[in-house]
């Protein structure tokens, strides 16, 4: 499976239009792309409260409609961060859509320590997933995959791909150099994450988007720099890592004394 990550660089792109047409270059210029990733919140930028909430419904709407035109004429999935909006709440939230179509929708279900995250957004209630190809797929956004508890409910539940889309920053960078390769690798899943680049409102965005694979190994990692990465990823058995590494059994049988 072609899988394949922007990493947008943070001061470009401002207006939908100029977004949708960096999209559609990018699956002319790789043709072969099954998946494109995007980050968290694309649709407006990883900015201020102010600007997001510039973002209206109809800008929602319309962006949605063209992403799945995209979708459909190049065949290609396409996974987008975007502050969706319901009755009089907002959701910090992915939409994934595939051959013209919806195919999964997550509301971010836990919120970090942002000032504009908690005053601008609701929390999600529940997670899901899809099918691509004969692959089980959930995604998270950012701050969700820090927690160990939700990458091992999807694993559990036979997800072996999970798309997260990120704004992270420099002073947290150990999170996509180490913590992403130790989630893979601790529930041998294949995580495929999409950071920004660049610097906007005293946040310097680290970059280092990446494609880990199941056994918690780079098979392709971005620089400090807008870039597309890809990688054809092989989806391999993983009943026989379980077995010698049997996180999820002995994690069930773990009984702590006094707890």
């Amino acid at each position: 499976m072609n899988i394949g990550v922007f990493q947008q660089d943070i001061n470009r792109y401002h207006l939908p239009s100029e977004k949708l047409q960096r999209i559609e270059n990018i699956l002319i210029e790789n043709d072969d792309l099954e998946i494109l990733l995007l980050p968290e919140l694309f649709l407006s930028s990883y900015t201020t409260e102010e600007f997001i909430k510039k973002i209206s419904f109809n800008d929602i709407q319309f962006f949605q409609k063209e992403i799945l035109k995209l979708s459909n004429q190049y065949s290609c999935t396409i996974a987008y961060g975007y502050p969706e909006i319901e009755q009089e709440k907002r959701y910090n939230s992915l939409c994934i859509v595939k051959s013209g179509k919806q195919v999964f929708n997550h509301r971010k279900t836990l919120i970090p320590p942002s000032s504009m995250e908690k005053n601008l957004f609701s929390t999600g209630t529940k997670l899901s997933f899809f099918d691509l190809d004969g692959v089980k797929c959930s995604g998270l956004i950012c701050y969700e995959f820090e927690f160990p508890e939700l990458v091992r409910k999807l694993a559990k539940a036979g997800v072996q791909l999970i798309l997260i889309p990120t704004a992270l920053s420099e002073q947290f960078k150990f999170v996509s150099q180490e913590m992403l390769k130790t989630r893979a690798f601790e529930n041998q899943v294949v995580l495929v994450y999409a950071n920004y680049s660049g610097n906007l409102h005293n946040q310097n965005f680290c970059g280092q988007s990446a494609i880990i694979n199941e056994k918690g190994e780079d098979l392709v990692r971005a620089n400090y720099f807008e870039q597309l990465i890809k990688y054809d990823v092989i989806f391999e058995d993983q009943s026989e890592r379980r077995a010698r590494l049997p996180y999820f059994q002995d994690f069930i049988n773990l009984e702590v004394e006094g707890l």
